[in-house]
């Protein structure tokens, strides 16, 4: 059994210029770490995180990593995560090595597409995973590279206003 965990990034900055610059506004810094500290409280413990090269979800995932103290060599940041779509997501998982001893791999990236992952393999019926959201999801299977055929199910979803 493995865990997947999704988060939207936190509360950006309203968009002028380039969007993949846009950075976390001081409520969205809070909410971060707020986020962060419940996950740590509900006892989950990533072992690594894949996130989204747009400053802003950077940023949430560097502030989630100080939290769960996470080692900068567990944090990989891809281009392929920026706006990405379901499918765009699932190829992303894929970079997981087969040898890699990862129980749960969080995932840091936008909507729609986070919302949509997460709605699209476990029939959730979430309306939209807000930001700096988080929705936890268990994968049957013992390795990575089955992540495709494996049965997935919604465990919970939690977010700063809950």
């Amino acid at each position: 059994m493995k865990t997947l965990i999704i988060i939207r990034h936190a509360k950006a900055e309203q968009g002028f210029g380039k969007d993949i610059e846009r950075k976390l506004t001081d409520r969205g810094q809070r909410n971060a770490v707020k986020m962060a500290e419940r996950l740590k409280e509900k006892g989950y413990h990533i072992d690594k995180i894949f996130s989204s090269n747009s400053e802003r979800t950077m940023q949430t995932t560097r502030l989630f990593a100080e939290v769960l103290d996470i080692p900068g060599n567990h944090i990989r940041y891809f281009e392929s995560l920026y706006l990405a779509d379901v499918l765009g997501i699932s190829e992303t998982i894929e970079w997981l090595r087969e040898n890699e001893n990862i129980r749960t791999l969080a995932i840091v990236g936008h909507n729609p597409g986070v919302t949509n992952f997460v709605n699209d393999l476990t029939h959730a019926g979430i309306d939209s995973l807000p930001t700096c959201g988080i929705a936890v999801m268990e994968v049957e299977m013992d390795d990575w590279s089955n992540f495709n055929v494996a049965k997935k199910r919604l465990v919970e979803t939690f977010s700063p206003k809950d």
